[in-house]
């Protein structure tokens, strides 16, 4: 996924990798039991930072499809315990944004 001129923004450096690792360990240690947790979270953070920036679906799934071979390839995870919903999406603000502290789940 290489910047052309019609996709100049695709271009990746450590910052955003730096940002998917701030999402990684913003995670709750007591609610990140399972091992399927975190490579979830691993997967929502990929997408979020990368995957915001891609243009088509063409590029979606070739990102999609990347990260679902490593998982199987390095956790030995099968998708269907890996994809447990349509949506793996987290957030901070599921029990409200006045509660302190914010759970990241």
């Amino acid at each position: 996924m290489k910047p052309t001129p019609s996709k100049s923004h695709y271009t990746f450096n450590l910052r955003d990798i730096s940002k998917i690792f701030q999402g990684i360990v913003s995670a709750n240690v007591k609610l990140t039991t399972e091992p399927a947790h975190l490579l979830r979270l691993w997967y929502h953070e990929n997408t979020r930072v990368i995957g915001d920036r891609l243009i088509n679906n063409t590029d979606r799934d070739f990102l999609s499809g990347i990260m679902t071979e490593q998982v199987e390839k390095h956790f030995k995870v099968p998708n269907d315990y890996f994809f447990n919903a349509e949506r793996i999406i987290f957030t901070d603000f599921m029990e409200g944004i006045d509660v302190d502290p914010r759970i990241y789940r």
